[in-house]
């Protein structure tokens, strides 16, 4: 027999993996508010030329056009 109580407790995994949860939201809602804006800002050409080399070099020493 089960009282009304029982049904509302939490197991000790449970209740790790909420905190887990909680940590993962408040942390990806701390980076958001500090670097959301960044996002938005377009790529330096310096920054854009290294990833441009990049790609291509990838590319090449996989033979194809796909990293």
């Amino acid at each position: 027999m089960r009282d009304g109580f029982s049904e509302w407790t939490i197991s000790p995994g449970d209740v790790d993996a909420r905190i887990a949860r909680a940590i993962r939201l408040c942390v990806g809602n701390s980076l958001r508010e500090s670097y959301g804006e960044a996002v938005a800002e377009p790529i330096p050409p310096m920054i854009a030329g290294l990833l441009r080399r990049l790609e291509r070099t990838c590319a090449a020493w996989r033979g194809d056009n796909q990293c």
